[in-house]
């Protein structure tokens, strides 16, 4: 049997927060049980995602382009996918695709099976309900920017072990445990938000106050039942604490977690907890917290690559978002194109507003004041 014993005992010496882990873990059980048993609302994911799973945890130059043609060529849908990406704004190139070889030439590899995985995990879920100004959209939104940013993470000059298909599907699921919640019990989950809102608690907090547990933990027993690796599942439960993960997941955690409090400081996605920019010196607190920056035996450890990765990810998103915001506006209806542009006006305004609050007004200024708190 592995030392799991022993490293739990270590935690609980070192932090008496840790003995609420056993009892999190037995109440995640009986829910997901409950959940999986009733066999309402949380489908099994089709047979097409196992083999994506494999092909994600391999390096790029080892994946095999005939049997990803050959997946996709059996499932029409999927098919389908894959052309309209490679002839959307943001790929295409004026030239019409309708060849599977050509699109996922065009795409990429990594890239196909990357989108193909949302796409099998968006249709295979419910819907997000709508609470607090919290809906669907928002969720997708957040999970896809620390997919990316948690991806970037895996750049083999950052010394990680953790691959970046890994790395992407964990930031992808990370948040899955909220929408399980929110879809077991809505009334519940909405409570949860509005005690991270009003009182800046986390929302995995939040969730022990109310559910005993927490959505992480919950998701990882429903992920397994999915079959998906362990490493994953173990990203998915412990990302929020990942001291509290086993060592040989501990580095794909706190990765995770490390992602996902960039996304939040980015301020491009509107999260649980907060709105873009409300609180940009919460969430830069949030990051000097993380796991990853307060150990100093990690290949992070140096301020200045800490700074460089910060500012990279969040340029990554900016020019994700700009690209996908200029395919959606292509494809809107002119009606309801004015309405999105003064949703995003509105958006832009917020983050000014909160620049100006902050004492920057400019991206650059933005950046050098992120880089005065890693001095």
């Amino acid at each position: 049997m592995k030392s799991k014993k022993t490293v739990t005992d270590e935690l609980r010496s070192s932090n008496p927060g840790d003995i609420n882990m056993p009892y999190k873990n037995i109440m995640a059980d009986i829910i997901a049980q409950e959940i999986i048993d009733s066999g309402i609302k949380i489908p099994s994911l089709p047979s097409s995602a196992e083999h994506l799973m494999k092909m994600v945890q391999q390096p790029v130059d080892k994946i095999d382009i005939i049997e990803l043609e050959k997946l996709v060529e059996r499932d029409p849908v999927l098919f389908a996918q894959i052309l309209n990406l490679a002839n959307s704004p943001y790929y295409g190139t004026g030239i019409e695709i309708t060849g599977l070889r050509t699109a996922l030439m065009r795409i990429g590899l990594s890239e196909s099976i990357f989108a193909l995985y949302m796409y099998l995990f968006k249709s295979a879920l419910p819907p997000f309900p709508d609470l607090s100004g919290f809906s669907d959209k928002e969720f997708w939104e957040e999970s896809w920017a620390c997919a990316i940013a948690n991806r970037r993470l895996g750049d083999p000059r950052l010394l990680v072990e953790s691959l970046p298909g890994e790395l992407y599907i964990s930031g992808l699921l990370q948040g899955i445990g909220k929408l399980i919640l929110a879809v077991y019990d809505p009334a519940a989950f909405n409570k949860c938000i509005a005690v991270a809102r009003k009182t800046g608690t986390p929302l995995h907090e939040a969730e022990f106050k109310i559910f005993k547990t927490t959505g992480g933990l919950l998701a990882s027993k429903i992920l397994a039942s999915w079959h998906l690796p362990e490493k994953i599942c173990a990203a998915v439960a412990y990302w929020p604490s990942p001291e509290f993960a086993d060592p040989e997941y501990r580095e794909i955690a706190a990765l995770t977690q490390f992602a996902c409090s960039i996304v939040r400081l980015s301020g491009l996605v509107e999260t649980c907890e907060n709105t873009p920019g409300v609180s940009t010196s919460s969430a830069l607190a949030d990051l000097s917290n993380t796991y990853l920056l307060k150990n100093g035996s990690s290949s992070f450890a140096s301020t200045g690559k800490q700074y460089k990765i910060v500012q990279e990810i969040v340029s990554l998103l900016e020019n994700h978002f700009d690209l996908v915001n200029k395919e959606k506006s292509e494809n809107s209806p002119d009606k309801n194109r004015k309405e999105k542009n003064i949703k995003n006006e509105k958006k832009r305004s917020l983050k000014r507003e909160t620049e100006k609050h902050h004492g920057f007004t400019e991206n650059s200024d933005f950046f050098s004041w992120v880089r005065a708190f890693f001095k």
